[in-house]
């Protein structure tokens, strides 16, 4: 029995994360900025600048981003909901709720499983290019396999399908090289499972989803598109379309992404 307690309380300690590493600018209404998989808190670096001019902003680091302890996992899988939890828990911290809080890729369902956490702590949810339901396996185990053999080239893979240029390609290479592999690998097992844990119709705060790219001429398939990325049964859904973009829509329609943020919050009243 006491070696039994003693694995277990070792196996506790293994799962447990420290709290997410955070940069803190500005004074007024609060908004949470959490990146997506392999980028860290300067991806938001411009937006942040020009939202702490009215706004408290806080910008975050995933753990295992900005040379931050890794994340809590399970069977091999980033446990979102710890992670979540940690996130709720700085906002209470930091004096900001109710805050806006806005996810770029996988940083959206992080930020939709926050809210969960605590619906009292936010009053907006903003998806970035981003998707609430699970990744299907075989989109995402050819690079969870390529990661633990050679990261270089397997991160150009796997970014370059979604970037604006070579420029913006190794920029995110560079950064996602200074996330260990074994954390990478981790966040993209948890992506090929529901982040929301079958909580998706409790999301009942307005949602809005900044989507890189035209929109689907054809109603239809765009209703396709939106359920397939996890978002049918909001109740307060809108999509928002940004044809010049690529995936990282804050960085290719900087002037439009602050507009539409702002457009959003205003509509949200206090």
């Amino acid at each position: 029995m006491p070696c039994r307690a003693a694995f277990l309380c070792a196996l506790s300690l293994c799962l447990q994360a420290a709290p997410p590493a955070f940069l803190k600018a500005g004074k007024g209404p609060g908004i949470l900025l959490i990146h997506g998989f392999g980028g860290n808190k300067e991806v938001w670096s411009g937006a942040a600048a020009e939202l702490a001019r009215d706004h408290t902003v806080l910008s975050v680091d995933l753990p295992g981003s900005g040379g931050s302890p890794g994340p809590a996992v399970i069977d091999g899988r980033a446990d979102f909901g710890v992670l979540a939890r940690d996130l709720a828990a700085l906002v209470r911290k930091e004096g900001l709720a109710p805050c806006l809080v806005v996810g770029h890729s996988m940083g959206g369902p992080i930020a939709a499983r926050t809210v969960l956490e605590d619906p009292g702590a936010f009053r907006g949810l903003v998806l970035v290019d981003s998707f609430l339901s699970a990744i299907p396996p075989a989109y995402l185990e050819g690079t969870v396999t390529a990661l633990g053999k050679d990261p270089g080239p397997a991160l150009e893979a796997f970014f370059k399908p979604m970037t604006a240029g070579p420029d913006q390609l190794k920029r995110l290479v560079v950064d996602a090289r200074r996330v260990p592999p074994a954390v990478l690998q981790a966040y993209l097992r948890a992506l090929m499972a529901d982040p929301l844990s079958g909580r998706r119709a409790q999301l009942e705060l307005p949602v809005l989803q900044m989507a890189a790219g035209p929109r689907e001429a054809d109603p239809a398939k765009e209703a396709a598109t939106l359920a397939q990325f996890g978002f049918q049964g909001l109740p307060a859904f809108r999509a928002v379309y940004f044809p010049p973009a690529r995936h990282w829509v804050m960085w290719d329609a900087p002037e439009v992404f602050l507009v539409t943020l702002r457009a959003f919050e205003a509509g949200l009243g206090h």
